[in-house]
């Protein structure tokens, strides 16, 4: 397949015209916050997800006779398999999975125009529906029709498409959006459709299914499945088990800045207020430390503070009260992170107090 490329859009004629207009300032920020949000921290998950694509890739030579020393199957055995990566949001595992899929050489061509990559990913559509989300590979796999192809045949030509594309394995990520409306029927009905991609006798699938814990039931009801399905779970992280973990995370980011001062606010009550705001959850905990870089380049300090998390805790939640951010509260242990965005206001003759920015 040959990569065009494309005309220029009245989408480009707009976006330098923001380059234009940018201040220096904000150039240099720009540039530096590139760095931070770029980079990438290995991490014990990021090593059991390659230890476990090792799985399913060593499945693959055996099952289709390629593995030498190995005596070559007659007909299918077992078909391919699955592993489902499980965690609760924001744990980074679509930046881990997106990460070791571009750095892995088996899968050399991934995220490519040519698509000449064996792996196809694919984010579940929402709302979620098993015709839909046929559909959302189809297109990947260069269908272009205008009108959706029907939930009867649709899974069909997904076959079809994924042969003559070459994919041997489909990772479909935020699976749990199957959620909003499976149950029973449908469920085994999903399953059934996947399952079947695997045993396909002329093209075996093997299948990478990411997503919310709920997610983990995939084929646990099918006994000829349990065995070719393996679940990683991404655990929450503790304290003060990660607490010189999460010291570390700080140092690795703000070292991609090297004007700023940042060894100061590395104690282990911040890594524990750190945690907390971050649901325990590392991608979360990550983009903590990202914005706040950015306020502390914004503010033209050159050390990194608490005040710099305690802002970027009011922004991303819209609390304004010092006794419920986690960074600057006294009793932060109590203040309940998952429903700052959620919670309606208890006392409507309160002033909510307006947002300053905090001095280090």
């Amino acid at each position: 397949m040959t990569t065009t490329i494309s005309e220029p859009t009245k989408d480009d004629a707009f976006l330098q015209r923001v380059l234009e207009n940018q201040s220096e300032k904000r150039r240099r920020v720009n540039e530096a916050m590139a760095r931070v949000t770029s980079v990438y921290l290995p991490t014990e998950f990021g090593d059991q997800v390659s230890q476990q694509i090792d799985w399913l890739l060593d499945s693959m030579l055996v099952e289709l006779g390629r593995q030498p020393g190995a005596p070559v199957p007659k007909g299918t055995i077992r078909g391919g398999r699955a592993l489902v990566i499980v965690g609760e949001a924001g744990a980074g595992k679509s930046r881990i999975l997106r990460h070791t899929f571009q750095s892995r050489p088996e899968f050399s061509g991934f995220g490519t125009e040519d698509r000449s990559s064996p792996l196809l990913s694919v984010v579940a559509p929402s709302p979620f529906t098993l015709g839909a989300l046929g559909n959302e590979i189809a297109r990947r796999l260069g269908y272009h029709g205008r009108r959706e192809i029907k939930h009867s045949q649709v899974w069909g030509f997904v076959r079809t498409l994924m042969k003559e594309n070459g994919i041997r394995i489909l990772h479909i990520d935020e699976g749990q959006h199957g959620a909003e409306i499976i149950s029973g029927s449908m469920l085994q009905e999903m399953e059934n459709t996947l399952k079947r991609m695997m045993e396909e006798s002329e093209w075996q699938t093997w299948l990478i299914l990411s997503g919310c814990p709920t997610l983990a039931r995939f084929c646990q009801s099918d006994e000829s499945m349990m065995r070719r399905v393996r679940v990683l779970r991404f655990h929450r992280l503790r304290f003060p088990d990660h607490a010189e973990a999460v010291k570390g995370i700080v140092r690795s980011i703000a070292r991609l800045c090297p004007g700023i001062e940042h060894e100061a606010i590395l104690t282990d009550e911040f890594a524990a207020r750190l945690l907390h705001a971050a649901l325990y959850q590392f991608g979360i905990l990550v983009e903590y430390v990202q914005d706040a870089i950015g306020e502390c380049l914004l503010a033209s300090s050159d050390s990194l503070s608490v005040a710099h998390f305690a802002d970027v805790y009011a922004i991303r939640t819209g609390e304004l009260a010092d006794d419920l951010n986690p960074f600057i509260a006294r009793d932060w242990e109590t203040v309940t992170v998952e429903r700052a965005l959620h919670e309606e206001p208890t006392d409507a003759t309160r002033a909510a107090p307006s947002r300053q920015k905090r001095k280090g």
